[in-house]
């Protein structure tokens, strides 16, 4: 099969140093005051609604700005000397706040009381000298533009990705710049062409253990070529319930306030381990797949009643409950690394034995362990996700 070509965009974030941090404030500041112009004048023009946003953009520059023969704009943008692409960028903002607004079905005429405070977004002529670790931004000091470089601190560009407009957000006492970078990706076919060119199968199922989850990777002719489990789930759920201890704790001895800086410290701190699990086993699973040469990797869907009595049963900061997670994170990681995510219905890959096709009669819970009309025993995780395997295999062929 010939792979089609394809790409993904993903976010590098770097933090940003440089000798006049107040221009920062200052610029974004600006940029907000021109968000929110540009955010009430599409609101009261009802005929914009409908149109897209460059359509929009074009519409509202006419109604801000002075045209050609001194044509007297509706209502002028009251800064002058805005360079163009500075201003595009708000106007854009502005016009997706707007969007925003109205498809919460809020009263368009009552903007007065919205504060916008988007991050500002370069587009170019508004950055140069652009590198893993510097950047020249056009900044606003409160009287005038200067060109400021910064320093920047995080990971590489991918050699082979093309940098987008970046921005700069506060971030508590720091000031981050996030990059959008297009990257092509190996492999862009469709599961179905996939499947037609026998590409190998990686089935998941979640579980609530020390394992956060079991793989089974099964080839064209429904061969199963290998098996893992990923490990971890304990130790997360152990410090997990240490630094819900230290909340209460906190919560007995300062109060119940969400403002405290212990409280935000702990809350903080576990929301880090619970990111670090999941971008952790997500790795895991696609290096999984890169290393037996899956296309595809079938996660188990379930009812949706189900799933909420599962989850609510299994707890918010349980191993199950940090699947969520796990899947989201293998959606775009898997479509970088050329593999597609889909779910196939889980209904009966937990009652009949992959190995034999009998019914299974009974389940050991503390062990994890079924056991089959046949005789045969074994991991009943594992069992789920061989079936999950052939499932999704037979859903295509037919």
């Amino acid at each position: 099969m010939n792979e089609k070509q394809g790409y993904c965009i993903t976010t590098k974030c770097f933090r940003l140093r440089c000798s006049h941090p107040e221009w920062l404030a200052s610029t974004q500041d600006f940029y907000n005051r021109i968000e929110k112009f540009y955010y009430d004048l599409y609101l009261n023009h009802e005929e914009l609604w409908e149109k897209n946003s460059q359509e929009s953009l074009r519409f509202l520059e006419m109604l801000s700005l002075p045209g050609k023969e001194k044509r007297v704009p509706e209502r002028a943008l009251p800064w002058e000397d805005v360079p163009t692409y500075f201003r595009r960028a708000a106007a854009n903002a502005g016009i997706a706040a707007a969007k925003s607004h109205l498809s919460r079905g809020k009263n368009s005429y009552v903007t007065q009381a919205v504060k916008l405070n988007s991050s500002v977004v370069y587009y170019s002529r508004m950055y140069r000298d652009f590198s893993s670790r510097e950047i020249t931004l056009k900044v606003w000091d409160g009287q005038f533009w200067k060109w400021m470089r910064c320093r920047l601190y995080g990971e590489e560009l991918p050699a082979n990705g093309q940098p987008m407009s970046p921005s700069v957000t506060a971030e508590g006492e720091f000031f981050m710049l996030h990059v959008p970078v297009k990257e092509p990706v190996p492999d862009a076919s469709s599961v179905k062409e996939r499947m037609k060119a026998g590409k190998n199968i990686c089935a998941l199922q979640f579980t609530n253990g020390d394992a956060f989850a079991v793989a089974s990777i099964c080839d064209k002719d429904g061969q199963e070529r290998a098996v893992r489990f990923f490990g971890g789930g304990r130790e997360y759920a152990h410090h997990c319930r240490r630094i819900l201890e230290k909340i209460e704790k906190s919560r007995e001895s300062l109060g119940d306030s969400p403002q405290g800086q212990v409280n935000r410290k702990y809350w903080n701190h576990l929301k880090n381990l619970t990111d670090y699990h999941a971008h952790r086993v997500s790795r895991e699973i696609i290096r999984f797949c890169e290393e037996y040469q899956a296309g595809v990797i079938a996660l188990p869907r379930y009812n949706e009643e189900y799933s909420r009595r599962v989850m609510i049963g299994a707890g918010n900061w349980s191993p199950l409950h940090l699947s969520t997670r796990i899947r989201n994170f293998l959606q775009y990681k898997g479509w970088k690394a050329g593999i597609i995510v889909i779910e196939v219905h889980a209904a009966g890959t937990g009652s009949v034995c992959a190995r034999c096709g009998g019914k299974i009669i009974r389940e050991d819970e503390e062990a994890k362990e079924f056991f089959c009309e046949a005789g045969h025993r074994g991991n009943k995780y594992l069992n789920a996700a061989r079936n999950l395997a052939v499932k999704c295999r037979g859903q295509f062929e037919k």
